[in-house]
């Protein structure tokens, strides 16, 4: 009897683990295939560490919005951030609150706080700033996206993420620069 209840209990536990990561999985590249694709401006990051092993750190000029909810923003609380296509085509947040949106794109947004300077706005970091690549790539992807940027460790306006949104998961497609994927701009990058 006892040895039925642990072969049970292990069959349970076996299946948990393996259904757990198709879901997530599932999740991902449901969004991938079936997300609205938002382009996302990068902003400068710490041209010493802007790699960190296998990924591209990315920083994004939107990390500020104006706060929707009657409750305080804490930096501990999950926000969402509603999401819209600006004139431009890039990607602009209006506002974030505490609850999901009835209707419209949004994402998840980690770390928020009262901005110092206007008491209705907030700071955010958004959930997807890596970009991971090959690691034999990351050196020559590093050296492009320093080249792309002004003495003042600023990136160009053309350095932009396509993220794809779909009911409040966020999945990183890839990462521009000039218009070109910065695995083929590092490509055609002189070492």
């Amino acid at each position: 009897m006892k040895s039925r209840i642990i072969i049970a209990a292990f069959i349970i536990v076996a299946i948990a683990q393996v259904i757990v990561p198709v879901g997530m999985i599932a999740r991902r590249e449901a969004t991938l295939r079936l997300g609205r694709p938002y382009k996302f401006r990068t902003a400068p990051v710490d041209p010493a560490d802007a790699f960190r092993g296998r990924y591209v750190w990315l920083g994004y000029e939107q990390n500020h919005a104006r706060w929707s909810g009657e409750s305080e923003p804490g930096s501990s609380r999950t926000a969402y951030a509603l999401v819209e296509k600006g004139q431009d085509g890039f990607a602009v947040i209006n506002q974030v609150m505490p609850q999901p949106p009835k209707s419209g794109d949004y994402v998840k947004v980690d770390r928020v706080y009262r901005d110092w300077q206007t008491n209705s706005v907030v700071r955010f970091t958004l959930p997807f700033d890596r970009y991971y690549m090959e690691e034999t790539k990351a050196p020559k992807a590093e050296r492009a996206y320093r080249g792309h940027m002004n003495h003042r460790g600023q990136t160009s306006d053309n350095t932009y993420a396509v993220v794809r949104i779909k009911s409040g998961e966020a999945v990183l497609e890839n990462v521009y620069m000039d218009g070109k994927p910065i695995t083929e701009f590092a490509r055609d990058t002189k070492r």
